[in-house]
């Protein structure tokens, strides 16, 4: 097959319809059936499931849920269609260097186990942001989780738009009808079967995600053949994943790829209230432990089986860029135009891309529905009215399912303006997601920072991360910012007499050239996306730490000795090896008891309402034990 095999047409308005008119009722019936069965899993869950209908179950799955369904949730809540859409035009424009990506995975991993997950894990929470609570004060609770509830709304809608967009322009899908489609079945089956239903559905659209993507590389590989697909990426440079490049601004290096993409997903594993609740829904740190590993497995074959479809893209459109010869309006559509192109003249095939393009789609939104119903239950509801009933919380969890629902969908008409969307997600990750995860950080990890500082520290990144964002998004679309795509020619583009020849420059770093002399702003929001995470997170830890020393030392400080329940316990081992008369100075004692309440109306998601009427009014909680990780055994301490 040629290295330019689109079919001889005179426009490439007539070669889309062509592939349009592939898309037929075979595909159609395969999206149904996707949909009827996500449907169906929350139809089940939420009338027919014999498990009591209450708060607890439906925001936590009542903290029971086995190994496989969480790990694959966590596979498929944000590894999203921006990610199967995304990531192999960034190895058709950059090359195989965003690929070592999957190395950082192992670091984020272990970070994940040791440090964050047993925190969260056992201070039982629904709602992440108790944690902020507990350990510094309301006010920097509702600060980010305001910041977090509005991300989530915005990021929704982007996650389903952007695919919806590139479907209708190479199947002819109506955009506005696919978005609504997908909001409604989400909204109806998160609202109706709760936490297992987003679970179960998560599990079975991860498997449809990476069987559809995998039938498009192995289609591909038979169709060119591996040594004719490695020939062409050697020739045009493609094939580097050890670039050390210094230069901050260039968009695959080694330290943006490995530094930038371990922050980029330890943010959205480790500073997410949708992860949170998973690894919260488990029963005890074995089965966390399970759930990372198979994470772990299941995140590194996405990842690979997305850049080799970027590589086998570029090995078909070797000479006929899509993007040039107008085939398609953004390079988001590169993906869908490529199946098509393959799989058009066999029927069903196409439908099952777009049903694993649609799951990714309904898993990103139903975990957001699930998390803000969490959230705002838990942050607000509570707090509001804490004599709610478990029944009024349980009905107005569902209500704020639908409501969250409505308003992503209504959003989705400015992330009309959002362009590409891979860059587009991350930044937005960066700018209100990184300082989350510096915030959490803070928190577990520096027992001397305080809540002025946490404050003060956690606004002054999201500040920080927003300009830098903003400014890069600013520029780009003016133009301002180097064009870094490899080289790409439509030397060859076959009945589209129309497009002109060109080629891009075949050094990868010939962008350069015109941008030394650049201004400083110019040079700054340049900087590669993926840093944008790191920067938000280290932005709060650094501003965090500083505020929080100037507090100390104005006199402005009255936290009381920090709860070691909150500090990661490895921590706590290295601090006290390094400072131990601070560490004693900081810290509650080990055997230190919380004052007794005598009546607690309601629960903030630390513990569910049939643990606290277990517990005696007149005996003190039992001393924190941070081998405990158990939740059986956790309820019969509590029961004595």
């Amino acid at each position: 097959m040629s290295s330019s095999p689109l079919p001889e047409t005179t426009t490439a308005s007539t070669l889309l319809e062509v592939l349009k008119g592939k898309f037929g009722w075979p595909e159609y019936a395969v999206f149904g059936v996707v949909l009827i069965i996500s449907a169906g899993i929350g139809v089940f869950f939420g009338f027919f499931s014999k498990r009591e209908q209450n708060n607890e179950e439906f925001l936590m799955g009542g903290r029971r849920m086995s190994a496989w369904p969480v790990a694959l949730s966590l596979v498929c809540s944000f590894v999203s269609a921006i990610t199967m859409l995304g990531n192999p035009v960034e190895t058709y424009l950059y090359g195989t260097q965003y690929l070592i990506i999957i190395i950082a995975f192992i670091p984020m991993s272990f970070a994940l186990y040791y440090i964050y997950v047993p925190v969260y894990f056992r201070l039982n929470l629904t709602s992440a942001y108790e944690l902020l609570e507990i350990r510094f004060n309301f006010p920097v609770r509702l600060v980010v989780s305001i910041i977090n509830c509005l991300y989530l709304i915005f990021y929704m809608s982007l996650v389903v738009y952007g695919p919806s967009l590139a479907l209708n322009q190479v199947t002819g899908f109506d955009t506005i009808l696919s978005v609504g489609i997908i909001f409604v079945i989400c909204i109806f089956y998160s609202s109706i079967g709760g936490f297992r239903a987003v679970l179960w559905t998560d599990a079975l659209q991860a498997i449809i995600m990476i069987v559809s993507i995998a039938i498009v590389d192995i289609k591909g590989i038979a169709d060119l053949g591996f040594s004719n697909i490695w020939s062409k990426l050697e020739d045009s440079g493609r094939v580097e994943f050890f670039r050390f490049d210094p230069d901050h601004r260039t968009r695959h290096s080694v330290w943006s790829v490995l530094f930038g993409g371990y922050f980029l997903y330890l943010t959205l594993f480790g500073g997410t209230q949708a992860n949170i609740q998973r690894y919260a829904s488990m029963p005890d740190m074995k089965t966390v432990k399970k759930a990372l590993i198979i994470n772990y497995v299941a995140l590194t074959i996405t990842i690979f089986l997305c850049t080799v479809s970027g590589l086998i893209i570029y090995a078909k459109y070797v000479d006929c860029d899509p993007i040039r010869a107008n085939l398609v309006e953004a390079s988001d559509q590169i993906l869908p135009l490529f199946v098509m192109d393959i799989l058009g003249d066999y029927p069903g095939l196409p439908g099952i891309f777009v049903a694993g393009i649609t799951c990714a789609s309904l898993s990103s939104v139903s975990s957001g529905l699930n998390a803000l119903a969490a959230i705002i239950t838990e942050d607000y509801i509570k707090r509001i009215k804490p004599d709610c009933s478990t029944k009024t919380l349980f009905n107005m969890s569902r209500a704020i399912c639908v409501i969250s629902g409505v308003l992503s969908f209504g959003f989705v008409f400015i992330a009309r303006g959002m362009g590409d969307i891979f860059p587009a997600a991350i930044s937005l990750i960066g700018m209100l997601l990184g300082p989350t995860l510096g915030i959490f950080t803070l928190a577990m990890v520096f027992p001397w920072a305080n809540s002025w500082g946490a404050l003060a520290g956690v606004l002054a990144s999201y500040i920080f991360a927003t300009v830098i964002g903003l400014g890069s998004a600013v520029e780009q679309a003016a133009g301002n910012l180097p064009d870094q795509a490899m080289s790409l020619s439509t030397a060859n583009c076959v009945g589209l007499p129309n497009v002109k020849n060109s080629t891009n420059p075949a050094r990868w770093d010939s962008w350069k050239d015109g941008f030394e002399d650049s201004s400083g702003y110019i040079q700054f929001v340049s900087t590669s996306y993926l840093f944008f995470p790191l920067i938000g997170a280290l932005g709060t830890l650094i501003f965090g730490l500083f505020f929080s020393a100037v507090a100390q030392l104005i006199g402005i400080n009255s936290d009381p000795p920090v709860r070691r329940d909150c500090i990661s316990d490895c921590f706590i081992w290295f601090w006290t090896k390094l400072f131990p008369n601070e560490m004693a100075r900081l810290m509650q004692p080990e055997d230190y008891k919380e004052p007794v309440k005598t009546s607690r109306p309601t629960t903030n998601g630390s513990l569910s309402e049939k643990k606290l009427s277990t517990i005696s009014a007149t005996s003190p909680p039992p001393p924190y034990n941070p081998n405990l990780e158990d939740r059986d055994e956790l309820s019969a301490v509590e029961k004595l």
